[in-house]
């Protein structure tokens, strides 16, 4: 073990000490957290993993760390989780102030599920669709003082860093007049879709189709070649030779797309109304509606809407109407996968994609259930049918409490897919699916399988195959909790 691994090490047992002393101002809240040693996969690539995870609640605040060593075959560190400042703002997972609910809430970090207002436009966000490989810092916030409300989200700080920055920004303003009547208006944007493109050595291309994704000098395979080959005799044509065999591929850095000084915009404006027609401690049922426009692109609206509520159980249901270049929940849960990505070496944006919708109608139904946190059940159906397209969203998830089954510490499946044509093609550059489960081994020790399926169409050819088009994240293992 190098010193670099001691040390970080220590950190972590430091911190894990700290926070046993930390002392509880909210009753209904306690401290906690595991140790986790084990293996996962980013990248297609092995490494072990030492780690902490803990939530410290104090009072109103509460802060959730998450501090990972991922140590390679070859015993060392790996280097990019440590060399840059943003990379110490990666080890907080969130600062929070109050609960989603209270007057002013305040959540800075990772975000599960934001969505804004009845989630026309930001629709069940997720900025941890690629974590841990990926880590962004969001907020979200929100506030309800007399009749006026509001609602912020943001995706990711560190997009400010970048050297095109930007970020999805969305906002809302409600003020509650005649009576029960509350009435909204919002704004969402992604300020320059690019930033969905990872680009790790910063040289303006793409990971997914830089050869050399860690080292700046290099992006296409003949360029390493004609590194190694310099100086030897006769170097130009043993190089045009291995071209010809097609050993090794001749294409150079100018034939492929470039974006680092291209910027896109997308926007979303629109309106929405809620009435509450009955409200007591058991019962809820409220009517609404909403409406928005894609500048430049289509608009949709719902209506009427409904969501009932009685005890551990909520319904939704909506009538849809979108016209042509429109999507509903255009930044939902898969965005940051789909907001731009490459096809063969092709760059595509989720933007273009509204260019090919046509005019739909339809309905959107949801159910969840959650019988006192011992079974959590969500499942949300969209269905549109236009002329000749559909659009087709199936979203679902269960999860069930600690020790419900013998043995068992946790246990969540999940399945995802949006906008689709016909769900009976699971695997879609829209598709996130997994499952986590971890067993007791002992008291406060578990171990924990947890696997994650997302999608790309990397060739552009319409369809996802072949293990490269196929982007699997797992993990596996020991978390002692304390």
């Amino acid at each position: 073990m190098n010193s670099t691994t001691k040390q970080l090490l220590i950190i972590i047992l430091f911190i894990s000490i700290v926070s046993l002393c930390f002392a509880n101002g909210e009753e209904d809240e306690k401290m906690g957290g595991s140790i986790i040693v084990g293996a996962t996969t980013m990248n297609g690539q092995n490494f072990q993993q030492i780690g902490l995870r803990a939530d410290l609640p104090f009072w109103k605040i509460g802060f959730g760390l998450d501090i990972q060593l991922y140590i390679d075959d070859q015993g060392n560190v790996r280097k990019e989780d440590w060399d840059e400042f943003q990379d110490y703002l990666d080890k907080i997972y969130y600062i929070r102030w109050a609960h989603k609910g209270d007057p002013f809430y305040l959540k800075v970090g990772g975000l599960e599920n934001s969505t804004l207002g009845y989630g026309i436009a930001v629709d069940n966000y997720s900025n941890m669709i690629q974590y841990p490989t990926y880590k962004r810092i969001g907020m979200e916030s929100s506030f309800q003082f007399d009749k006026i409300g509001g609602e912020l989200f943001i995706n990711n700080f560190k997009e400010f860093l970048q050297d095109n920055p930007g970020m999805v920004l969305g906002l809302r303003g409600t003020y509650q007049t005649m009576g029960k009547l509350k009435i909204g208006g919002f704004l969402a944007s992604d300020f320059n879709e690019y930033n969905g493109l990872f680009d790790t050595d910063n040289d303006g291309y793409p990971d997914a189709i830089d050869k050399y994704p860690n080292d700046k000098d290099l992006v296409v395979e003949r360029e390493k070649w004609e590194q190694d080959l310099a100086g030897y005799p006769n170097a130009d044509i043993t190089l045009q030779t291995l071209f010809d065999a097609g050993i090794v591929d001749s294409t150079k850095r100018e034939g492929l797309p470039q974006y680092a000084d291209s910027s896109s915009t997308v926007t979303i404006m629109g309106m929405d109304a809620g009435y509450a027609l009955l409200e007591t401690d058991l019962l809820k049922l409220d009517v609404y509606t909403q409406i928005a426009k894609i500048i430049n692109y289509g608009s949709g609206f719902s209506f009427p809407g409904v969501r009932f509520k009685i005890g551990p159980v909520t319904a939704t249901a909506e009538y849809r109407h979108a016209n042509e270049k429109f999507l509903f929940g255009y930044f939902n849960q898969t965005y940051e996968i789909e907001r731009a990505r490459t096809f063969g070496s092709h760059i595509i944006k989720k933007s273009q994609f509204l260019d090919t919708i046509e005019a739909m109608n339809g309905y959107y139904a949801g159910l969840s259930f959650d019988l006192f946190k011992l079974v959590v059940l969500s499942v949300n159906y969209q269905d549109l049918r236009g002329d000749s397209l559909c659009a087709k969203s199936l979203r679902g998830s269960v999860s069930i409490k600690e020790n419900l089954i013998p043995k068992v510490s946790t246990a969540k499946v999940y399945y995802s897919q949006d906008n689709v044509n016909d769900l009976s093609e699971y695997k879609t550059p829209s598709t996130i699916m997994g499952y986590v489960i971890g067993f007791n081994i002992s008291d406060g020790v578990s171990i924990n399988f947890d696997h994650r399926y997302t999608f790309e169409d990397r060739n552009g050819d319409g369809k996802i195959q072949g293990k490269d088009e196929t982007i699997k994240s797992v993990s596996i293992f020991t978390a002692i909790k304390f």
